[in-house]
């Protein structure tokens, strides 16, 4: 007897799939990407591919830190939808979201050194084991997202922050504060980012940055 699968259901604001994705694939990956260069008004920002895809640590998603200045929010909504809704099309969780990082060396300068520089100035005698959420030196950045939770099989999950203000249907501006608990666990069990944020461009080719996985 053949076992029935349980119904798969995703929704993230107004992005939604039924059917579950891969782990970052370089192959969905580019054909996601030939798709999101079409979409309406995406030349007028920059998008920076940053996180777990980049790294030797098995993860889900790939993670875009969007960045520019907002001129139309109508546009920045259906720019974002449209990209979370083409990663579900390809069969890729694409988490993109617009950061308000006021230049291209602050986003890298935080996120290659896994915010290490928040914590000391000598960061080869730090001793990660004991960074926590007193001893941290925060930093705050402001994020715009098509939601204020995910919906996962019938669960609902917030997003962390210390306050949300709905922009509009699906945009949600939150305050977003770095390190997060969960960075802290994960620095405080060696887990650091290694490569810098990557330019995401029409030419860019994921199968040079992101290692073949087929691991449902």
């Amino acid at each position: 007897m053949f076992k029935v699968r349980p119904k798969f259901e995703y929704i993230k604001g107004s992005a939604t799939t039924n059917k579950p994705w891969f782990r970052p694939n370089p192959r969905l990956l580019n054909k996601w990407k030939f798709d999101f260069f079409n979409i309406k008004g995406v030349e007028k920002y920059k998008y920076w591919i940053c996180g777990g895809a980049l790294e030797e640590w098995k993860t889900w998603d790939t993670d875009i830190v969007m960045t520019g200045k907002i001129k139309d929010y109508d546009e920045l909504e259906n720019i974002l939808v449209t990209a979370t809704q083409l990663g579900f099309k390809h069969r890729q969780l694409i988490d993109i979201n617009w950061t308000d990082y006021e230049s291209d060396e602050q986003l890298i300068n935080t996120i290659s050194n896994d915010f290490r520089e928040l914590f000391s100035k000598n960061i080869d005698v730090v001793d990660f084991s004991n960074i926590n959420e007193k001893n941290a030196k925060y930093n705050f950045h402001y994020v715009i997202s098509i939601c204020s939770n995910i919906v996962k099989n019938g669960e609902f999950i917030e997003l962390d922050s210390e306050e949300k203000i709905r922009l509009s249907t699906s945009l949600w501006k939150r305050k977003q504060i770095t390190p997060s608990k969960k960075q802290i666990d994960r620095i405080k069990k060696g887990i650091i980012y290694k490569n810098s944020p990557i330019l995401l461009t029409r030419d860019l080719d994921f199968k040079e940055i992101i290692r073949w996985a087929f691991i449902l």
